[in-house]
C-alpha cells in the first residue's frame, strides 16, 4: 500500500519520533515545495547556498565533490540518501560540499530554513533530532579520518579516498592524473602507479582513462 505524504515525512530523520498528529501540528504553518526530476537532473551545485532543508522523497542519488584546485573530482552513489547536507544550514560555512544529481527519476521536497528555524524548531523531538544528525555527521567524519594509519601507500591511497568521501562505504569513482595523486599523498608517480596495478589485480580498483573506480570502499580497508 502506498504510503501517505505524511508516512514519508515520519520516515524521514527530522521527523522520526512523532506522532502523526504531532507532526500535522508542527507542519500545520510551514510550505512544502515538491520537486520532480529526470535522470540526470541537478539538485543543487556545490557551492549553492544551502538555505533549504531538501528531502530525497525518491529515486537515486549521485554526489559530485570537484578539488577546488580543479586536480581531481571524485563522485559517488548514494541511493540510500534521505537529507541533502544538513548540517550545513548552520555554521560558518553554509554551502554545500558538493553537487548532487538524481541517476534515476525522482522528486524532492524543501522547507526553507526560515520555516525550520520558526517552526520544525518549536518541536523539541524535532531540535533533538536535529543535534542527533549532527552529532553523527560527526563522528561519520571522525572515522572517516581514522580508519587505520598510512603508514604504506595502499593506506595513502585509501585514506585519500575516504578523506574526500561523504560515507565510507560504496562505490566511487574518481577523475585524478597519476602524478597529481603522488603529489598530494607525497609518493613517486611509479610507486602510486605500482600499487593501483596490484590493487586491480587483486580486484579492489578498476582503472580507467584519467582516474579509477571502486565498487565498494570498504573492501579496501579491511584488507
Amino acid at each position: 500500500m502506498e504510503l501517505t505524504m505524511f508516512e514519508r515525512l515520519l520516515q524521514f530523520p527530522t521527523f522520526q519520533g512523532l506522532t502523526t498528529t504531532e507532526l500535522s501540528d508542527v507542519m500545520s504553518h510551514v510550505r512544502l515545495d515538491f520537486v520532480s526530476y529526470h535522470t540526470g537532473d541537478e539538485i543543487v551545485m556545490q557551492g549553492d547556498s544551502c538555505r533549504n532543508l531538501i528531502y530525497i522523497i525518491n529515486g537515486e542519488v549521485t554526489a559530485e565533490y570537484r578539488d577546488p584546485e580543479g586536480r581531481f573530482a571524485m563522485w559517488e552513489k548514494l541511493p540510500n540518501l534521505k537529507l541533502v547536507e544538513p548540517y550545513n544550514m548552520f555554521g560558518m560555512y553554509q554551502k554545500y560540499s558538493r553537487t548532487y544529481s538524481f541517476t534515476t527519476d525522482g522528486s524532492t521536497l524543501t522547507i526553507d530554513r526560515k520555516a525550520v528555524l520558526e517552526r520544525l524548531m518549536t518541536s523539541n523531538i524535532v531540535r533533538i533530532n536535529f543535534l542527533n544528525i549532527v552529532c553523527n555527521r560527526y563522528q561519520q567524519t571522525q572515522r572517516l579520518l581514522s580508519v587505520q594509519p598510512d603508514s604504506t601507500i595502499r593506506e595513502k591511497i585509501v585514506r585519500f579516498l575516504l578523506t574526500h568521501s561523504s560515507v565510507s562505504k560504496g562505490s566511487k569513482s574518481i577523475q585524478i592524473k597519476m602524478l597529481t595523486l603522488a603529489d598530494i599523498i607525497h609518493e613517486t608517480r611509479l610507486n602510486v602507479s605500482r600499487t593501483l596495478n596490484t590493487m586491480q589485480e587483486e580486484g579492489l580498483i578498476e582503472l580507467q582513462r584519467g582516474g579509477f573506480s571502486v565498487a565498494e570502499i570498504q573492501d579496501l580497508y579491511r584488507r
